[in-house]
This record gives structure tokens, sequence and C-alpha cells, in this order.
């Protein structure tokens, strides 16, 4: 019974290698989604960050210049 034709060599390559950047293609698009995903945790964690520092310059009394002129005048 006929098995068909042969691959070459080379139509197996180009077939392993069509195969592998199918596989970069979809590992970047998830290597894209997680950067996004991280950059957007890293916004929320800066705003909270700056909320409760804000906070607690509420709570020592002192104004904005005030805490700005300790930290300018820090060695």
């Amino acid at each position: 019974m006929p098995r068909g034709k042969k691959k070459t060599v080379q139509e197996s390559f180009n077939e392993k290698i069509a195969k592998i950047d199918a596989q970069i293609l979809t590992h970047q698009d998830r290597i894209s989604a997680l950067q996004s995903l991280k950059k957007d945790l890293l916004d929320q964690k800066k705003k909270s960050e700056v909320e409760m520092l804000y906070q607690k310059i509420q709570e020592s009394g002192k104004s904005i210049d005030e805490v700005m002129s300790l930290i300018m005048n820090k060695p």
C-alpha cells in the first residue's frame, strides 16, 4: 500500500521552524498581556503609596511644604 510522498529534509525543517514561529507568537502575546497587567498593578501600588503618604502627612499636622523642606534638607 502506498504511503505517499516522503518529506524532504528541507520540508521537515521548514515545518519545524513554522511550528516554533507560531509558538513564539503565542508566547509574545502572553508576555504582552502580562506586561500590561504588571504595569496596571504598579500604577495601583504607586497610587496607594501616595494616598498612604498623604494621609500620614495630614495626620502629622504638617503642611506639604514643611514635609518637602524636611526631605530636601536631609543629608
